[in-house]
């Protein structure tokens, strides 16, 4: 086994070591990844544009870089939303599940618990409101979960085939996530699949930060990930 595996032996399963790596090679990382994702986007909106042209997927109305409801928000609420707020929810929720420190994967269920029911009964979860302050109130009653099932939960996730099948599930479940920004209504699979193509390959890339550097590095990222676009935007 390689004792000290890459990105596509990270996506066969292989253990990370964590915490190994210096501030430079984590900046270093980052900077890599970041330019990974650009590249992917780029690929994934030619091979859209292909399949557009070829007849085999439908034409889609995308939110773009700033839905729709933000539009009318002040800029700070927006760049507070999209460039600090998704990023610390979606990366705690989706990639705090790979952690093997306790309170992170604590509060990643926390995370995931708020995104989801939220997302079933339709607050705004970057809204503060008497509805989301009550939904993470609930969600937060899984911090009090015994310490040893939690432990039981970790170790169980760090075999092999469930590593390998949680790194893939988060990634996709992260594509999945990004569903509403687009209208489907009248799309086909491959149309669907292939528009969140990117979303889960850049999950597969913000996962091997979030293990190998740490969940924090995997939140500066996709902050970065996002600021950018919202720089051109303003």
């Amino acid at each position: 086994m390689n004792n000290n595996p890459g990105f596509f032996s990270f996506l066969k399963g292989y253990p990370v070591p964590a915490g190994q790596s210096t501030l430079i090679s984590k900046i270093r990382l980052t900077i890599l990844m970041l330019i990974a994702m650009l590249v992917v986007n780029t690929l994934v909106a030619g091979l859209q544009m292909m399949l557009f042209r070829w007849g085999i997927t439908e034409p889609i109305r995308s939110s773009g870089v700033i839905p729709e409801y933000m539009k009318d928000m002040p800029r700070y609420r927006i760049v507070l939303e999209i460039v600090l707020l998704a990023p610390l929810l979606e990366e705690t929720a989706f990639r705090g599940i790979l952690q093997n420190n306790e309170r992170w994967f604590r509060i990643a269920l926390v995370s995931l618990a708020y995104l989801i029911i939220c997302r079933i009964f339709g607050p705004n979860f970057y809204e503060l409101s008497w509805a989301t302050i009550g939904i993470l109130c609930a969600a937060s009653l899984l911090l009090f979960i015994r310490k040893k099932y939690t432990a039981k939960i970790i170790d169980a996730k760090n075999r092999t085939p469930f590593r390998l099948i949680l790194i893939w599930l988060s990634a996709i479940a992260f594509g999945f996530w990004h569903y509403y920004n687009f209208d489907f209504s009248r799309a086909g699979m491959i149309t669907v699949a292939v528009s969140l193509m990117s979303f889960a390959i850049n999950g597969l890339l913000f996962s091997y930060v979030a293990v190998k550097n740490g969940l924090s590095w995997s939140i500066l990222l996709h902050v970065a990930n996002n600021a950018w676009p919202m720089v051109l935007w303003f």
